[in-house]
């Protein structure tokens, strides 16, 4: 019996080891974040209001303009639930330098697809299509929607996984802002 109590508590003082190494890989992984320079792409963007199709949006041309970058696609009911919100946030944001850019994955949806879906919803910020995946797997996005915010010296100071809120998007966007 005494021998079961011992090995129990063995086994629960490396559970609790194995969980403060996680937590600890975490909140180092998380003060990192501010650290990682933004790597720079060409995206050619879908033409909207204000923008030619086909135009090419470098984001190292953005230096010293704070910049959200939402990757998505239009099958994904998360990325089209937060899109109006992203919109709202980026009319708000925009005379203040604050610029937001949609990078589309395809695969389950086409170009068109994307193209058909921005005119739909509305949207004016720049969007465009990353059709090799090369932009998805530069900024090690695994999930969809992610919504990447960078400060005016290109560092990432934060990635979000999942559905935004307007109001959520409103804190996020006054972080890159300072």
């Amino acid at each position: 019996m005494a021998r079961n109590k011992t090995t129990i508590r063995r086994a629960i003082g490396g559970i609790a080891l194995i969980c403060l190494t996680l937590a600890l890989s975490v909140a180092c992984a998380s003060q990192n974040a501010a650290t990682d320079s933004a790597p720079d792409f060409s995206l050619d963007i879908y033409e909207t209001d204000t923008r030619a199709d086909g135009e090419t949006l470098r984001i190292s041309n953005l230096e010293g303009r704070p910049v959200v970058m939402n990757f998505w696609f239009p099958s994904c009911p998360p990325c089209v639930a937060e899109m109006p919100d992203l919109e709202r946030v980026y009319q708000k944001h925009k005379a203040d330098g604050v610029e937001f850019i949609g990078v589309q994955l395809v695969g389950t949806d086409t170009v068109d697809d994307g193209k058909e879906f921005i005119r739909k919803m509305g949207i004016t910020y720049p969007v465009g299509a990353d059709e090799d995946g090369g932009i998805v797997r530069e900024y090690g996005i695994t999930s969809f929607p992610t919504t990447v915010f960078i400060d005016g010296n290109q560092s990432i100071v934060r990635r979000w996984a999942g559905l935004l809120t307007e109001e959520k998007l409103e804190e996020l966007v006054a972080e890159i802002m300072n």
